[in-house]
């Protein structure tokens, strides 16, 4: 599989799944290109970043969607979204867990790196967890919607040559 020029000028290694979609590098660059320029401004380090293609696919996939390392440095991305990227590096500088410390560097990672409806839609994402819902609740005075867990983005991303 040939790996794309611009891959090669990120700050990390990025590491592929054996069967990876050549045309899913389309979906993943804006990610990558945008954790790249978090992990230079925010001085974090990460070694390498594993990420998988599923076009096509007819539900979600049955493995973790994504995972971070901080011993290691290593991350593992499923979804090529910006929303998944950004709440796993927020676990980076420090292994806390989902705690009120991760959701408000979460929530301030979403509103320095998203645009205004995207950041909105992931503060109500963080609220699957009590950290992120004290956060929404202390932010707004209100509590936050019911959380409804979300079909996996590659259920509905085919393949183009399809």
């Amino acid at each position: 599989m040939e790996t794309p020029n611009w891959v090669t000028k990120l700050s990390f290694e990025v590491q592929t799944e054996k069967n990876f979609q050549q045309e899913a590098w389309a979906l993943w660059r804006p990610t990558l290109q945008l954790l790249n320029k978090v992990l230079l401004e925010k001085k974090w380090k990460l070694n390498w970043v594993r990420i998988h293609s599923h076009l096509g696919a007819k539900r979600s996939p049955a493995h973790s969607q994504a995972w971070v390392d901080k011993d290691t440095d290593t991350m593992m991305l499923c979804h090529f979204d910006k929303e998944t990227m950004l709440h796993e590096i927020a676990h980076l500088p420090k292994d806390d867990g989902h705690s009120d410390a991760w959701a408000k560097r979460l929530w301030s990672l979403q509103d320095d790196y998203l645009n205004k409806s995207q950041a909105k839609a992931a503060h109500l994402e963080i609220t699957r967890y009590l950290s992120g819902r004290r956060i929404y609740i202390k932010k707004f005075g209100v509590k936050p919607p019911k959380y409804e867990d979300q079909v996996s983005i590659w259920v509905n991303t085919k393949p183009a040559s399809k």
